[in-house]
């Protein structure tokens, strides 16, 4: 491989997704201005704050090897807790159980993974239809509006500074999210587990003790996601986060992080979700028909996941 190709993917690596946001940003520019003007980017940041965060963690389960699929039914079952308990013991007590919530259905992941030795898509698939049917049931099945509970609306409707509040919460949750992948043991064994988890084991690292704590981070940002989406919606229900556990999937995917495992990339993540509330957007104001958004989405995918191909072709056929 010559020096030009290396740094075209050293290049590719550091601002690929970004290369494929400003991109389709001056496709939606051609075909309608309205989509890139200040207010309707503005409307997608806020948009891709709830993908954004749950993104944020999914980096992480991603990066280690694994995945996690209950990301989705553990935001629809946060929005139930919220809305449930709300009206009762108040917003700032049913946030916090709505996160404790969340870091326990990250923790009965991490022990079904770690201690049953079940694979991560397996075993977060079986706690996806748990986790949905416990807010079947503590819903009763139906959906819980919180139309007479206005201060819920604070992390949707308000700013500071003219800042929405919900894009000051998801370059937070990022920033913290990029302290603790580069800069703490944690971040540290991650990596190591996703390159080559015998080799972490053997070499003293408490791989279990690091998954589980892999998906307590997964499960409490999924939680932090339901609850903007409870005050975005100002609803509870228990297939609020169908599917959902998709888009936070590939916004990391599309952000650069390899999906063997040993290499995340937490802004990429951020940009990538950024990405697909972009087309969403835009594809809306253009009238485009949902089947077709999921069909541009999966293309810009497929081209992203084709450009990583054809770099690990290039570098095999260099060795």
């Amino acid at each position: 491989m010559n020096d030009r190709t290396k740094r075209f993917w050293a290049w590719w690596d550091r601002f690929g997704i970004l290369a494929i946001l400003l991109a389709v940003g001056l496709v939606f520019l051609a075909l309608n201005p309205r989509i890139v003007s200040v207010s309707n980017l503005t409307t997608v940041l806020s948009r891709s704050a709830t993908t954004g965060i749950a993104a944020a963690g999914m980096t992480f389960a991603i990066c280690a090897g694994g995945f996690d699929l209950s990301v989705g039914s553990i935001l629809s079952l946060v929005t139930c807790v919220v809305a449930m308990n709300i009206p009762n013991i108040g917003m700032w007590p049913s946030i916090l159980l709505a996160l404790l919530v969340g870091v326990l259905c990250g923790v009965v992941n991490g022990l079904i993974i770690t201690k049953l030795h079940i694979q991560t898509f397996v075993a977060t698939l079986a706690t996806q239809l748990a986790f949905k049917g416990a807010a079947l049931v503590y819903s009763n099945g139906k959906r819980v509006l919180m139309s007479k509970n206005k201060e819920i609306k604070i992390f949707s409707t308000s700013s500071i500074f003219g800042i929405p509040v919900q894009v000051i919460l998801v370059v937070a949750v990022f920033v913290i999210a990029y302290l603790v992948y580069r800069c703490t043991r944690f971040g540290v064994k991650t990596r190591a587990i996703g390159s080559n988890e015998a080799a972490a084991r053997a070499s003293g690292i408490n791989v279990d003790r690091t998954l589980i704590a892999v998906f307590v981070v997964t499960g409490l940002t999924a939680a932090c996601a339901g609850v903007l989406q409870s005050s975005r919606l100002a609803t509870g229900s228990a297939i609020i986060g169908d599917g959902f556990e998709l888009d936070a999937i590939t916004s990391v995917i599309l952000g650069g992080t390899a999906l063997s495992g040993g290499k995340g990339n937490i802004w990429g993540s951020f940009i990538g979700a950024l990405l697909l509330s972009l087309i969403r957007s835009g594809l809306n104001i253009l009238g485009v028909d949902e089947a077709f958004q999921k069909l541009a989405i999966a293309v810009v995918l497929l081209f992203a996941l084709s450009i990583s191909g054809i770099k690990i072709i290039t570098q095999e056929a260099a060795k």
